[in-house]
């Protein structure tokens, strides 16, 4: 796990070595162990890295035999050792043995159909001296990020946006499209950024870049990837989730650097755990957080409780750490600018935990995008009606938010009308009969990605490294079409998950409904976030207001004229979503 950037200057000017220098140091949290520069004219290629396999060998960027091919890589590539014999036998010679060498070696082999061979988590670049052709990947659901954007004839990339704003040609502004996206849906659309100019590189893609042309490829898609299972049994799908998982947590233990789990003790870590608990060598090492709220939580709503019942089962060795709120709210500054956007209720838990993870382990293994494939959030367990994005859960943002937009804001970004057609030509692209499917597809192209960049970014802020088994595209790829009846009914989630569990866990764990990562929030903080929502927008000196009708504002936080009936959990997640606004703003020095 590293950190990688680039530059490719298409006026083929030499590539300053300042430049380069000044992006790769932004990204010295991902990878504290080394760091490695390429530079051949026009183009070059930054590394940090973050030592997991072969720790000793495995310097980046990494070349092939003669020089001709380069590669800076980020992520794990999971089958690596499988592909590795059938390169050596047609004469590649490996110099390494870390997963990156296989990256250049398959590349001379089959070009850019090379990615297909993968299964992994990762983002690279790949520099071809003979064609002069820069290639950037990515995994084929987004779990390693990577964006790009051309300022001045300079193309530029990176694993996090704050390394191209180091780039004396990036300039830092605005997307209007991206503030209206965040504000709407919580998610930005069209791989899209907050910021102008900079691009998301679109999950399972390939951009190649030559002679000054930009061309995306798309190797591999939910909508053209999913499998129809017509006839399976819930107790056979039960057994094939269980076996494709199993493979994938089997895959995933493999690491040079001491290992573990986080232990939240809902189903999917539970589940996750239980499995890796049978594949590691010696006790599993475990973990979970909470929040020191004295006594007012009752027994049943503590995490904790559940997870030490995994633990014990397991005979893990399980560390909880617990955290006062102002750690919480002291956190959100730092972590707004490591996720490089608005940051959700979650994320600043998230960052914190990482923080006390890593003296203990490097990797992790989380539950993340279970939630997204088996249908478990609760607003799930009656949406089985036409599949529209109507009843999409962030579609009441549409009307809520929307409603407090500046009526020139919304005729510039045409952000309702644009909104609404993206998720709906989204949803026809997804050839289901299930309706749930279809909004699960949805969920799994947007929301997780949102996810997944929380993910990678607050752990990789303490330089840990973050697996997810259930996102192996094997799993992915049974999962998605499965009867919506063995994801979600009106009375349960997770249907075959829980059947899978259902052998590995106390049956405490295995029924016990979802529930949210920590945060520390009570009616009092409620009230005073929105007091600091509507504050941030009146001011006189606000960074945000321009997105906004103020007077509407204010009559939506008090609750007056059409706001009269608006309820309080609408007002809360409008409040945080414009002082998480404002909090970007203020991290990135822009004003709207």
């Amino acid at each position: 796990m590293c950190g990688i950037c680039g530059i490719l200057d298409m006026r083929d000017a030499p590539v300053s070595p300042e430049a380069l220098a000044g992006m790769t140091a932004q990204l010295s949290h991902r990878g504290p162990d080394d760091a490695g520069v390429y530079l051949d004219g026009a183009v070059g290629f930054g590394h940090r890295r973050l030592s997991v396999i072969d720790l000793s060998g495995g310097r980046q960027p990494l070349r092939n035999e003669d020089g001709t091919v380069w590669v800076t890589y980020n992520g794990e590539i999971y089958n690596y050792r499988g592909l590795r014999p059938s390169l050596e036998r047609k004469g590649h010679r490996f110099a390494t043995d870390c997963d990156t060498e296989v990256i250049v070696h398959a590349y001379e082999e089959d070009g850019l159909d090379c990615v297909s061979q993968f299964n992994g988590m990762f983002a690279f670049a790949l520099w071809d001296r003979t064609k002069r052709l820069l290639v950037l990947a990515r995994d084929r659901l987004g779990i390693k990020p990577l964006y790009y954007g051309v300022f001045g004839g300079v193309f530029l990339f990176a694993s996090e946006i704050k390394a191209i704003l180091a780039h004396p040609a990036a300039r830092c502004e605005i997307d209007p499209d991206g503030v209206a996206d965040y504000l709407l849906c919580t998610s930005l659309l069209d791989s899209r950024t907050m910021f102008r100019g900079i691009r998301s590189l679109v999950p399972g893609g390939i951009l190649a870049v030559h002679d000054g042309e930009l061309r995306l490829h798309i190797y591999w898609s939910m909508a053209r990837a999913a499998l129809r299972h017509a006839g399976s049994s819930l107790e056979e799908s039960r057994d094939a989730v269980r076996g494709l998982l199993n493979s994938a947590v089997a895959a995933q233990v493999v690491s040079d650097v001491p290992l573990g789990t986080l232990l939240s003790g809902g189903l999917d870590s539970s589940v996750v755990s239980a499995l890796a608990a049978g594949h590691v060598g010696g006790r599993l090492k475990t973990f979970a957080m909470g929040y020191d709220h004295g006594a007012t939580l009752r027994p049943d709503d503590i995490d904790g409780r559940y997870a030490e019942l995994v633990a014990r089962a397991y005979h893990t060795e399980h560390t909880e750490f617990v955290f006062r709120p102002e750690d919480y709210r002291d956190a959100m500054s730092r972590v707004t600018w490591h996720v490089e956007k608005p940051v959700d209720l979650t994320s600043p838990s998230l960052f914190l935990l990482y923080r006390e993870v890593k003296p203990n382990v490097t990797v992790v293994m989380s539950g993340e995008g279970a939630d997204e494939l088996f249908a478990g959030y609760y607003f799930f367990l009656d949406r089985c009606g036409s599949g529209t994005p109507a009843e999409f859960p962030w579609a009441p943002y549409l009307d809520e938010v929307g409603a407090l937009l500046d009526p020139d804001f919304v005729a510039r970004t045409r952000c309702r009308d644009r909104i609404r057609a993206t998720l709906s030509a989204d949803m026809d692209s997804f050839q289901s009969d299930d309706p749930l499917n279809k909004l699960l597809y949805l969920f799994l192209k947007y929301y997780l990605v949102e996810m997944l960049e929380r993910l990678d970014k607050t752990s990789m802020a303490w330089g840990v490294e973050s697996r997810v088994p259930f996102l192996d595209h094997h799993l992915v790829e049974y999962v998605l079409n499965l009867p919506a009846c063995y994801k979600a009914k009106p009375d349960i989630n997770k249907v075959v998950l829980r059947s899978v569990a259902a052998d590995l866990l106390p049956a405490a764990v295995v029924t016990r409904q979802k529930r949210p990562v920590p945060i520390p929030v009570d009616p009092k903080s409620v009230w005073a976030e929105r007091n600091r929502a509507n504050a941030l927008v009146q001011a006189h000196d606000s960074r945000i207001a321009g997105y906004f009708d103020r007077k509407k504002v204010d009559d939506f936080f008090r609750k007056k004229n059409q706001f009269a009936a608006t309820d309080n959990l609408a007002i809360f997640r409008t409040a945080h979503a414009l002082v998480a606004l404002d909090a970007w703003h203020q991290a990135f020095g822009v004003t709207a």
